[in-house]
């Protein structure tokens, strides 16, 4: 990595790596660690942040002054004082040391080809946050002249409308961020596109998506064609989907530089840009890539002559996190904990262990002895937690299990489950439960298939029961807490509440919800067979005692009551 003291103006691709983000911003950066790792880059170089302090030194003390005056998500005043900024910074000249040095090393590559200029922010392209597509980029430029206009305006384009907002809206400081500007050497390609090296549609991790077009990529970012669009199976390399888009135009380059766009017509409008065998090789070439860099990747390619050129690799930001302890190219089936409770949102830290440490204690129940950290229940993903359901759903008895239970607690989530299950992915596996299995379900189990006989001839009895059960709990665990006094004391007691809270009364408790459940659906579907304009199944709970809704509507109907009669 280059030192800020020693910073030249400019570097050349080769001698630019992943640490140099900082100077070279993360296109920049990218582009420089692919060379080096030997992926097809067309050459170029970078114009550091350097050059880009050195230029913006000339500018006047109030162009900073002017941006803090903007207040998030006020258009107006962002277009204003973008305006001025950009009308001052575009009539300053590029230091004459910066230039030098600019076209020495654009000689050096060839001032014979055409090139792309594109900016290179130094907030661009992270893992969590994406600023692509927010400065300008110029493409076929050819001659000394066009090339400098071209980086000025480049450094000029971190001041656009939009630039400018999203910087405010997300915190990041006008003075933090500044830019690096890439050129690179033009491939003019038959064909380009972007590659996504997992679905960013589905999540699934094992299938590259390509978007494939005729001429130059620009034309597609922006989104002024339609693309093909091919998906490969990378477990297998194998071409799963071909989707041919009506393409009406391409942008092509001018001999003399710049672009225009050429109208498309006759058969090359709906014919495969890309045969299987090149959209199989561009897939393998974006997986070695996602491996360097460990994670998906959103990347821009070109086809010219035959080769594959990468144009510049970024990571997806948009795919939904995995646990860390899966396998991203296994399909799996997760079950969201949060959905079913209609909790959508994130879930605290102390949240998530809250409701593991439960998941913990009802694994005691069935004499499975463990912790938080080692409990195979339950995982994090994104701040939210997920059941793992893919053991169970291909077993060819607990898929049944499962989808059973999942219709009495959620019909949503079964609905889901139902076509995953004809999936060839999770059929089930030959092979019965393993003895130590069968002898922890049983003793999980037949408790509660016991109280749920004893439920169904005296409910009134086993709610008495259970309600008794409760207080004593309740009463007993808090006397421990208001004896306790530091807090490892507290978080002993803690333990003990969830592992006998869940061990011992889930086996109480369920029985009284899946008997209370099946009842009621047995009622919902015998009245399916009733005339038209019988009571509704669920107006007839209303009626039931211990119904906290409908005590709670006596309360406020009586509380009604008793204001009309004071008034």
């Amino acid at each position: 990595m280059t030192t800020p003291t020693h910073l030249p103006y400019v570097l050349p691709f080769s001698a630019i790596g992943k640490d140099d983000l900082p100077h070279v911003g993360g296109k920049g950066a990218n582009l420089g660690e692919m060379t080096r790792a030997g992926f097809p880059v067309p050459p170029g170089f970078c114009l550091t942040t350097a050059a880009y302090q050195r230029f913006l030194a000339a500018a006047d003390d109030d162009v900073f002054a002017a941006l803090d005056s903007v207040a998030p998500g006020d258009l107006e005043r962002a277009r204003a004082v973008g305006q001025q900024v950009r009308r001052q910074l575009g009539q300053l000249p590029v230091p004459p040391d910066v230039t030098e040095r600019v076209l020495t090393a654009w000689r050096a590559e060839g001032e014979q080809h055409a090139y792309a200029v594109r900016s290179s922010a130094t907030a661009e392209d992270l893992p969590d946050a994406s600023f692509a597509g927010q400065q300008d980029t110029y493409l076929n430029i050819r001659g000394e002249k066009a090339l400098l206009t071209a980086v000025r305006d480049c450094w000029v384009s971190l001041f656009t409308d939009r630039a400018i907002l999203y910087r405010l809206q997300n915190g990041f400081d006008h003075r933090q961020v500044a830019l690096s500007v890439v050129v690179q050497r033009m491939v003019l390609p038959d064909v380009s596109g972007i590659l996504f090296t997992a679905d960013p549609l589905t999540g699934a991790r094992h299938v590259a998506s390509i978007d494939a077009s005729y001429g130059l990529g620009e034309a597609l970012v922006a989104g002024l064609v339609s693309a093909d669009l091919y998906k490969v199976d990378r477990r297998n390399y194998r071409v799963i989907e071909v989707v041919v888009a009506d393409k009406k135009m391409a942008i092509r380059p001018l001999p003399d530089g710049g672009t225009f766009h050429e109208e498309l017509s006759g058969p090359a409008r709906t014919a495969r840009v890309l045969h299987d065998g090149q959209a199989i090789i561009l897939a393998e070439i974006g997986e070695r890539i996602a491996r360097h860099y460990g994670r998906p990747q959103d990347i821009e390619w070109a086809l010219a002559g035959g080769k594959f050129y990468i144009l510049q690799s970024r990571p997806i930001t948009s795919l939904y996190p995995l646990p860390p302890q899966i396998e991203p190219e296994r399909l799996e089936i997760w079950f969201s904990f949060g959905a079913v409770q209609g909790m959508l949102d994130p879930m605290t830290p102390l949240g998530r262990d809250t409701i593991a440490s439960i998941f913990c204690g009802a694994s005691h129940m069935f004499g499975i002895k463990t912790t938080i950290d080692r409990q195979p229940l339950v995982h994090t993903a994104g701040e939210r937690l997920f059941l793992n359901l893919t053991g169970l759903v291909t077993h060819p008895i607990g898929r049944r299990i499962a989808y059973l239970a999942l219709q009495q607690v959620e019909s949503g989530t079964a609905a889901a489950l139902g076509p995953l299950l004809e999936d060839p992915a999770f059929q089930p596996r030959p092979g019965w439960f393993k003895l130590s299995t069968v002898r922890h379900i049983e003793q999980g189990l037949l408790p509660v298939l016991v109280n749920a006989l004893r439920t169904v001839r005296t409910p009134d009895e086993k709610r008495a029961e259970f309600s008794a059960f409760l207080d004593e709990f309740l009463s007993r665990y808090t006397a421990r807490f208001q004896t306790a006094v530091t807090l490892a004391e507290h978080l002993d007691i803690y333990d003990d509440l969830v592992c006998e809270g869940f061990a011992n009364g889930l086996p109480k408790f369920l029985p009284l919800v899946g008997v209370g459940m099946a009842s009621l659906n047995l009622v919902i579907n015998l009245t399916r067979q009733a005339p038209p304009g019988a009571p509704n199944p669920m107006v007839l709970t209303r009626g039931l005692p211990h119904n906290v809704t409908t005590e709670m509507d006596l309360a406020l109907w009586q509380t009604a009551q008793h204001i009309q009669q004071i008034e």
